[in-house]
């Protein structure tokens, strides 16, 4: 979600998705919450971050359960800066897909909040710097 989200912005950004311990695929609500808000996210494998360990990233943008403190970042993935994302996991516990869909919804308009005051705030400013 927030690879799309953040890709929305800027489809000029170079962005890579993976995950620690991936699903087998991108959920259809994801896919149909985001779709509402206009940005379009095509099915697909998520990406197993060992797949990217020979790059080393400006960013690290991890979203997940819990803390920054609490997060365990392989030492093989390189990055410069890291911003966390402390969302709670919606298939965890969920009574129907309409519960499912409207916490996917809120996490969506959370995440897409933090990432365009990122996008806002820091890489088009890094984006101006780096063009000068």
């Amino acid at each position: 979600m927030a690879e799309a989200i953040l890709r929305s912005f800027d489809k000029n950004l170079e962005i890579y998705s993976a995950g620690i311990d991936p699903v087998d695929q991108i959920s259809p609500v994801v896919i149909e919450v985001l779709g509402e808000a206009g940005i379009k996210l095509n099915p697909s494998v998520p990406q197993h971050y060992s797949k990217f360990v020979h790059l080393e990233f400006d960013y690290l943008i991890t979203v997940a359960d819990g803390t920054n403190e609490n997060l365990k970042i392989p030492e093989a993935i390189k990055y410069k800066r890291k911003m966390h994302l402390g969302i709670r996991n919606p298939y965890r516990h969920f009574k129907d897909r309409n519960e499912l869909k409207e916490k996917c919804a809120e996490i969506r308009d959370e995440i897409y909040s933090e990432l365009d005051y990122f996008y806002e705030k820091i890489i088009k400013k890094e984006i101006a710097c780096f063009n000068r």
